[in-house]
């Protein structure tokens, strides 16, 4: 058959040579084309000639050729050429798709002079940034952006059935609260119609949010974690209530420093200890926390910018779980640019640059896992500052140069490997935070250092600040699932595994945690579950929806 000799991706370029110089399999493969320009829309034609019908296929056209053969029965389903068909292939490789997204233009409250100001973009966005080129070119309609992403994905061979939602655009608090639930209704509206048909997808419905989420709960694609970009100083327990009724269960906290006189430089308009509340605050309201740290920020030296990794996860006062690195350059529309034309600020050089992030994430521990080492800033925009837009590939060079290993959990993941369950052993991390007792449970290799699952479990303080009001009123006397996480490619929630996911690692994570809870007197389990991941709690697990919780009584 025609996809069984591939193995390779050298393999799969031999296969569309092939195409082109049969002329009967090319008039096959062009009614394909046809059919996949009608499905999937005019953005996913080739971009040079999309009439060229001689032109070598896309990656998207070769998946829907395949899919094609398969239905018909011409071709044997394969999961080695689905996975080499598969484009970008680290999209799913972590068990989810994510699908990132833009709010419209908004006046954000801060005043940092290194954001640049671009008129129809966010503040700190710029046009021609990938995702926020997607979201203009959607006039930043949050349906039209999440279903065109999803065909996308699609397109190029990813599962859609578990999606992790990113919504970016600035200070998420600052929005009219009417255009927040907007916008969130829309992200789940849009997931909900994705797979019932062309008819369904531009119908507008009149159900609430509440009602859009329920849905989800059991749609083709259900979404599995929500989160926003927000600034310290607008945490309270208020907009945490908030945040738990949209379905938010990840926050993303503009730090960028730990030193007050750098904050206070850069025009940040808050200190360290603001930064160290609203973490305490999320965590003890079971939200996933990420930091965006910004080296090489006026004021700071790449000195002072090692020791600030460090302060991180020394203490008790910070210890977020994620973490985005975005080295500060100088852009147009930004002070920082009139600052940099007076001679009054120096970028770091690459080497300078470097150095630091090398000796940053030599300091991040086994529970953290570091999402970017360099925001995607097209270099055109970049007056001055590191243009090296591949630094994450640089320092793993660096690593293998130097014989050193980053122990972040992106670093450590299984991504698409085969997973034998005996080699996997679970161990357990402990840390404190101002107001409770962090731990990470997690099945790791016993040799190889690679993480297949993993579990925060959170046992906050009998007398933290929490008031456990309205929707966190179920977190009183509770132990908290902050997050639960099995890794491998992602898995369509009804098949059977043979990498990390559904292979029982989540459940076993989960009996160990209600174990701990119990010993140590809690009296419930609460987990802030996903919308998407309601039914896998409810039905594998036993737990029970309250506010908006999955609950256990122990």
């Amino acid at each position: 058959m025609l996809f069984d000799d591939i193995k390779t991706e050298k393999d799969l370029e031999l296969l569309k040579c092939n195409i082109m110089r049969d002329k009967n399999l090319h008039a096959h493969f062009m009614d394909i084309r046809k059919k996949t320009a009608t499905t999937y829309g005019p953005d996913l034609k080739h971009a040079s000639n999309p009439n060229d019908e001689r032109r070598m296929p896309s990656n998207s056209e070769m998946v829907a050729y395949y899919k094609d053969l398969v239905k018909k029965g011409e071709q044997k389903p394969s999961k080695e050429v689905e996975q080499i068909l598969r484009k970008i292939k680290v999209r799913s490789n972590s068990g989810v798709a994510v699908v990132s997204l833009l709010t419209k233009p908004y006046q954000c409250p801060g005043r940092c002079i290194y954001c640049p100001f671009e008129k129809e973009m966010p503040k700190s966005y710029l046009s021609k940034e990938p995702a926020a080129a997607r979201a203009l070119a959607n006039n930043f309609d949050p349906y039209a952006q999440v279903q065109n992403r999803m065909r996308a994905l699609v397109a190029n061979g990813h599962p859609i059935d578990k999606l992790e939602v990113i919504v970016i655009g600035g200070t998420w608090s600052a929005y009219e609260k009417d255009y927040q639930e907007e916008f969130i209704s829309e992200i789940f509206r849009a997931a909900n119609n994705f797979t019932k048909g062309d008819d369904e997808y531009e119908t507008g419905t009149e159900l609430s949010l509440e009602e859009l989420q329920q849905e989800n709960e059991t749609a083709g694609a259900r979404i599995i974690g929500l989160s926003i970009e927000t600034r310290p100083d607008h945490i309270n327990e208020e907009e945490l209530n908030r945040l738990r009724w949209l379905g938010v269960t990840k926050i993303e906290i503009g730090v960028q420093h730990l030193q007050d006189s750098v904050l206070s430089f850069n025009q940040r308009d808050m200190t360290a200890k603001e930064i160290s509340d609203a973490t305490e605050l999320m965590r003890n309201a079971g939200f996933k926390v990420v930091y965006h740290m910004m080296p090489n920020l006026p004021g700071s030296t790449p000195e002072m910018d090692i020791q600030m990794f460090g302060d991180l996860f020394n203490g008790n006062k910070y210890h977020p779980d994620m973490l985005k690195m975005y080295p500060c350059v100088v852009l147009k529309g930004s002070v920082l640019y009139t600052m940099w034309e007076r001679g009054e600020f120096k970028p770091y050089t690459d080497d300078e640059l470097i150095h630091v992030l090398r000796e940053a994430k030599k300091q991040v521990p086994r529970y953290v896992r570091i999402l970017r080492v360099i925001r995607d800033i097209p270099a055109s925009y970049i007056i001055a500052g590191s243009k090296v837009s591949n630094l994450r590939q640089v320092i793993l060079e660096d690593q293998k140069k130097h014989n050193w290993q980053c122990e972040c959990i992106r670093c450590r993941e299984i991504r698409n490997n085969q997973v034998q369950l005996d080699d996997y052993e679970l161990q357990t991390i402990e840390y404190n935070t101002v107001t409770g007792k962090e731990i990470f449970l997690s099945f790791e290799h016993t040799s190889e250092n690679k993480c297949a699952a993993f579990c925060r479990l959170r046992l906050p303080d009998k007398d933290a600040t929490t008031t456990f009001t309205g929707n966190l009123e179920v977190l009183r006397d509770a132990a908290i699932v902050r997050e639960l996480h099995t890794y491998g490619q992602l898995m369509k929630i009804k098949n059977k595994g043979d990498q990390g996911q559904h292979r029982g690692l989540g459940m076993r994570l989960m009996q160990e945690a209600e174990r701990i809870a119990r010993e140590s007197g809690c009296k419930k389990l609460a987990v802030i579950s996903g919308v998407g991941v309601r039914e896998y709690y409810k039905n594998k697990l036993g737990y029970k929806l309250d506010h908006t919780y999955m609950v256990k009584t122990l």
